[in-house]
Formats: C-alpha cells, structure tokens, sequence
C-alpha cells in the first residue's frame, strides 16, 4: 500500500462519537463496580490483583508533556505509518469491542499479531512491555489484510471507524510511560505539521486527554474482569476475550 491515508483527525470539523447500547451498559456496569476497589469485603482479591497491576488510575496533574515543539500529528497526509506496516497492532479495550459490537463491525475483530522479530532490541521498550503484558494474552487486536493494512480503512484510505475509533487510535501518536508521568510522542510518526497558535493548546490537551483514558480503561478492564466476569459474558463481550490468559484474575 503507497500514498496518502486520510483519517480525518486533523483539519475540519469533529464529529461526535455516537455511544450505542451495548458501551452505555459497559458504563453502567464499570459505575456499578468503581467502588469494588475499597471495599473490605474484596480486600483479598485486590492485593491479588496489585501484585501485577499498579490500579492507581492516572490523573493529568503532574504529568509532563513531552512533544515536538509546534508541531501536531498530520493525519490528513499521513505517510502509511499507523495504519500500515509491522507496528500497525492495535490492541482492544472492552470499551473498544463494545463499541465495535455496537457498530456491527466485529468482523475487525481478532487475536492475530504479526511474529516479533528474533532480535528483541529492534523492539521499543514500550512494545516490549506491551507483549509481556495479560492484555497482549488476552485481548483482540482490530484485524489486517495480508498486507498488515487495518481493515478498517476504506477504499477512499479513509478511517471506517472515526470518530468511534479504538482509544489506542485517538490518543495516538501520543503514548504514556507511567513511571516517569511522562506523555511522549511515539517515534514511529514522522507525519507532522506546524500547528497554529490557537489551535496548538486545544490540539495537545485533547491527545494528553485520550492517553490517559486509553491507560485507565485498561485498568477498568481489569477490576471489571475481576469483579464482573458473568455480567461482561451478557453482553457479549467475553466472545472476543481469550479468557484462558486470565487466570489470576
């Protein structure tokens, strides 16, 4: 695949991402359960579960923004660089196949990731981290053609899916290294533009704000997993999760 990809993001008016059924009950469900973390009762099961996850959720004060200077993600003439190619892995939340499910779009769900490569450096620490992790397990990735082109794309190479894309799209190029507070901008985008004054402010504070919603639903996903298991198989959501990799949870 060559030329342009087009998603939309950058330029022009935004639509409104539309919630449908199935994500409302998956809100409802996580506010039925927020508070499961404090009580005595499941005092057991969350220090199971703090053994391997840090649950704290993360919160925008404190966090250092490190991106290029004047400079904004192109998406309107992005050079095949996240859509496409072998990085192009884009793993799913529970939200995500909810919405999906409500779009009737589960045909872009599945579980195959390209074969990483013998030589782990060529890896970034981050997608190291990230394979290590019970989400690479247990979650489906949204699924690619033959080429590792994201079937969602269109033939006019637009996002399918936009504005109701996966949280992994919308934050991205930006990604969060929870250790350090640190919100960096991914090296494998080298589309950008300069942004205007104005728009520069509004542009970063809403790519700051979709990574850090992309980092705490992945801890949703993991108290609702927990606490929630037969409530989340109701609404079809445990078809799409590999619930052999959960043990422990």
């Amino acid at each position: 695949m060559s030329g342009l990809v087009t998603v939309g993001r950058g330029t022009g008016e935004r639509p409104e991402h539309q919630e449908g059924p199935t994500e409302r009950a998956l809100q409802a469900l996580w506010r039925d359960h927020a508070r499961d973390m404090y009580q005595f009762r499941n005092l057991r099961t969350i220090i199971r579960l703090r053994r391997r996850f840090d649950l704290r959720p993360v919160s925008l004060s404190g966090l250092q923004v490190r991106i290029p200077t004047g400079k904004l993600p192109d998406c309107d003439n992005c050079v095949d660089l996240c859509c496409t190619g072998p990085n192009a892995v884009v793993s799913l939340r529970l939200r995500d196949i909810a919405v999906l499910i409500d779009l009737e779009r589960i045909d872009l769900i599945g579980f195959e990731r390209p074969t990483p490569p013998t030589d782990q450096r060529r890896l970034s620490w981050a997608r190291r981290e990230a394979d290590a992790s019970v989400f690479h397990q247990a979650f489906p990735v949204l699924q690619r053609d033959g080429t590792g082109t994201c079937m969602a794309l269109t033939e006019d190479r637009l996002c399918g899916l936009w504005p109701s894309w996966p949280l992994s799209c919308a934050r991205y190029p930006y990604a969060l290294d929870r250790k350090n507070k640190v919100v960096f901008y991914a090296s494998g985008c080298t589309t950008t533009r300069v942004a205007e004054m104005a728009e520069a402010p509004v542009a970063v504070r809403r790519l700051v704000r979709a990574t850090v919603d992309a980092y705490n639903e992945r801890l949703r996903d993991v108290v609702l997993l927990a606490f929630a298991r037969e409530r989340l198989r109701s609404l079809g959501l445990l078809d799409f999760i590999n619930e052999g990799a959960l043990q422990g949870l």
